[in-house]
C-alpha cells in the first residue's frame, strides 16, 4: 500500500502540464460585446469594451459578440469555390461590408433566443465582394447552450474551398481507419475466447480493453461523419473522456489480476483516486483525456515489472509496450492523444491477439493431454477394477448354488425384489440380488442404461436413438433394451 501511495503522489506530480497545448489558430480578432437587439456590425471595433485576440483566446460561451478579422481573399483568376468554415462551439452569423451573407444557426443573448449552430459549418461568400471588403469579415456569435465551459471553444475560422465541412475533417481521421478495424477485429477475437477459455476473466477485459477503444475513436472520428449542433460537443467530449478513463481502469485491472492479484483493489482505489484529483485540477478535455490514460499505464506498469521479476509468460511485452505508452504520453500529450495513443493501442491489440492465439493453443493442447492422462488412468482403474470384479456370478437355486460366468450374462432386468439374468444361450435365472448391488459388483463392462435394466456392453450391437431424447439398445442376442432420456449422454460416451 505504501509503494500505492508513493505511484500515486509521482502520477500527481507527473500529470502532463502540456496535455492539450495543440497548435492553435494565430488568426488576431478584434472582439466587441453585441447587443442583444443590435442587428448590423458596430461601426467601429475601438470602443473600450473591445480587445484584440487570438482566435483561440475569443470565448462566446454566455455571451453575445461580434468578431473581426481580415482574411487574405481569394485572386481575381481563381475560380474556385470560397466559403468561410466557422469551426467551434456557437452559433454565428457572418457579414460582409455590413450585409447579412450567411448564418449558422441563430445567435442570441440567452438560450431562448439563440437557436444552436452546427459545431463545423462552410458558409458560402461571394469573392468578389470580399476581395472588394479587402478581405474584412464580421461574425455576430454566441453559445449558450451546452453543459460545460470549454477552454478553447473556437477551433477555426477561415476560407476553404470545399463546401463540405464534414469532407474536409473526415479526410484528417481517415488514417483512423486502420485502428478501428484493429479494435473491432480484437473484440471478436476476444470476445470468443470469453466463452471458450478457461481464463474468462482476462479474455473479457481485453474485449472491454478494444470495445472501449474502438468506443473512444468512434466519438473522435464522429466529428467528420455526422454534422451535430455544437451542444452535442460538449457530450462527444465527455463521452472520451470517460472512455479513456474506463480504458485505463480495465488496464489496471487486466495487469494486476494477471501478475499481482492482491495489489488488484489497491492499485484500481488508487488510481480512482488519482483521475478524481486529475480531473479536478484541469478543465479542458484535451488534458484530462491525456492525464485518465497516463494514470491508467503509470499505474499497470508496476505489475507487469512484478511479472517480468517473477519471469511470467508474456509480462516483458506488457512492460516494454507500457513503458513507450507512458513515455509517449508523458513528452507530447497533445500528439499522443490525436494519433498515438490509437496507433499504440492497435499495435498492443495485435501483438496480444498473437500471445493470446499461443496461449489458447497450450491451453488446448493441455486439455488434451489431461483427458489422455484421463482416460489412461481411467482405463487403468476399469482394469484393476475388472480384476477384482468377480469372474463368476453365484445364483441360488433350489438347494443349489449355481456358478455363473459373467462374460455369459447379456443383460440383467429388474423384476420386483430379484432380478432376471439373461444369457448368451438364451435362458434366464432369477437372482434374490438387487440391480443396485449387482451395478456396484459387476465389472465396468456393464453398463445401466435405465433404472430397471444393466447391459453387458460386450453384446451391445448398436443404439437407436428417439426424438424425445431416450433410445433404444440393439443386442447381438436378446430382445432390445430400452435407454432413458437420463443417462442417454452417458451411454453415448460410452459407446464411442
Amino acid at each position: 500500500m505504501r509503494f500505492l501511495l508513493a505511484l500515486l503522489l509521482c502520477a500527481l506530480s507527473l500529470l502532463p502540464a502540456k496535455a492539450g497545448a495543440q497548435a492553435m489558430p494565430t488568426t488576431m480578432v478584434d472582439v466587441c460585446p453585441a447587443i442583444s437587439d443590435s442587428t448590423s456590425p458596430p461601426a467601429s471595433f475601438d470602443a473600450p469594451d473591445c480587445e484584440r485576440l487570438p482566435l483561440h483566446q475569443v470565448d462566446p460561451q454566455g455571451k453575445l459578440l461580434w468578431l473581426r478579422l481580415t482574411l487574405e481573399p481569394p485572386r481575381p483568376d481563381d475560380y474556385r469555390f470560397v466559403g468561410l468554415l466557422v469551426a467551434g462551439k456557437g452559433s454565428s452569423e457572418v457579414y460582409v461590408d455590413g450585409e447579412l451573407v450567411g448564418r449558422n444557426g441563430i445567435p442570441g443573448a440567452d438560450r431562448r433566443s439563440e437557436t444552436p449552430g452546427r459545431m463545423d459549418a462552410v458558409l458560402p461568400l461571394d469573392p468578389q465582394r470580399l476581395r472588394d471588403s479587402g478581405g474584412e469579415v464580421v461574425l455576430k456569435m454566441s453559445a449558450q447552450h451546452g453543459w460545460l465551459h470549454l477552454y478553447s471553444p473556437l477551433h477555426a475560422i477561415a476560407l476553404v474551398h470545399n463546401p463540405d465541412a464534414q469532407d474536409r475533417m473526415l479526410r484528417y481521421y481517415l488514417p483512423a481507419l486502420l485502428p478501428l478495424g484493429v479494435f473491432l477485429l480484437a473484440a471478436f477475437y476476444f470476445g470468443s475466447l470469453t466463452l471458450r477459455s478457461e481464463r474468462k476473466a482476462n479474455a473479457a477485459l481485453l474485449a472491454a480493453l478494444a470495445l472501449i477503444a474502438a468506443a473512444q475513436l468512434l466519438l473522435e472520428i464522429g466529428r467528420g461523419v455526422y454534422a451535430y449542433s455544437y451542444p452535442l460537443h460538449d457530450l462527444r467530449l465527455m463521452g472520451i473522456v470517460a472512455c479513456a478513463s474506463a480504458f485505463g481502469l480495465c488496464l489496471i485491472a487486466l495487469l494486476w489480476r494477471t501478475y499481482a492479484p492482491r495489489g488488484l483493489i489497491p492499485a484500481l482505489t488508487a488510481a480512482v483516486l488519482s483521475m478524481a484529483v486529475a480531473h479536478s485540477l484541469y478543465s479542458a478535455m484535451d488534458p484530462r483525456t491525456a492525464v485518465a490514460l497516463f494514470i491508467g499505464s503509470l499505474y499497470a506498469l508496476p505489475a507487469a515489472l512484478i511479472g517480468v521479476r517473477a519471469k511470467a509468460r508474456g509480462a516483458l511485452t506488457y512492460a516494454l509496450g507500457l513503458s513507450v505508452f507512458t513515455a509517449f504520453n508523458l513528452l507530447d500529450p497533445g500528439a499522443f492523444i490525436d494519433y498515438g495513443y490509437y496507433l499504440l493501442a492497435a499495435l498492443l491489440m495485435v501483438v496480444l491477439m498473437i500471445l493470446q492465439a499461443a496461449a489458447y493453443s497450450r491451453e488446448r493442447d493441455q486439455q488434451v493431454q489431461q483427458r489422455l492422462r484421463a482416460d489412461r488412468l481411467q482405463r487403468a482403474l476399469d482394469q484393476q477394477q475388472a480384476e477384482r470384479s468377480p469372474q463368476t456370478l453365484a445364483v441360488p437355486g433350489t438347494g443349489s448354488m449355481r456358478q455363473v460366468a459373467v462374460d455369459m450374462i447379456v443383460r440383467i432386468q429388474g423384476a420386483g425384489d430379484y432380478v432376471e439374468l439373461h444369457l448368451d444361450d438364451g435362458s434366464q435365472l432369477l437372482h434374490s440380488a438387487t440391480l443396485n448391488e449387482l451395478d456396484a459388483e459387476l465389472p465396468p463392462s456393464f453398463l445401466r442404461v435405465h433404472r430397471s435394466h444393466l447391459v453387458n456392453t460386450r453384446y451391445i450391437d448398436r443404439l437407436e436413438r428417439h426424438d424425445g431424447g431416450t433410445g433404444l439398445l440393439h443386442l447381438s442376442c436378446g430382445d432390445p433394451v430400452p435407454v432413458s432420456r437420463r443417462v442417454m449422454p452417458g451411454v453415448r460416451r460410452a459407446l464411442r
